[in-house]
């Protein structure tokens, strides 16, 4: 297609709590998010989440890593990602509106699609 422009990006901010022991497919996975990740869709961002290589990374018993998930054409648009076993948490830092306390709390789902796409709709239109 080539004319197909990205949605949302994805990349590792930071790490919270100790480092666990990762494998080398898992450090491979690592290298990949600490540069900007892109996804041409909402679908395509949820299936990562879903993915066995991101919850072997990502979802361990205790929170240890934060991602920053943003709007492709506009990177000042972005939430948090925390990833832990129970849960993958969506924090609003901008307080936008778009999530009752600006936390979405759930898995990687169709419940996941709508919250990430109502907030997409949210700060689009915040920014017109």
């Amino acid at each position: 297609m080539g004319g197909d422009v990205p949605i949302l990006t994805l990349v590792k901010a930071k790490e919270i709590a100790e480092r666990p022991s990762l494998s080398p497919p898992q450090q491979q996975l690592e290298t990949t998010l600490t540069m900007l990740c892109s996804f041409l869709s909402v679908d395509d961002f949820i299936s990562f989440l879903a993915s066995q290589p991101f919850n072997e990374f990502a979802r361990k018993e205790d929170p240890w890593v934060v991602f920053e998930l943003g709007l492709y054409q506009d990177h000042t648009k972005t939430l948090q990602l925390i990833p832990s076993k129970a849960s993958l948490m969506l924090l609003d830092s901008s307080h936008t509106g778009a999530f009752e306390n600006h936390v979405w709390e759930g898995d990687a789902n169709e419940a996941m699609g709508r919250a990430v796409k109502h907030w997409i709709a949210v700060v689009l239109a915040a920014g017109q």
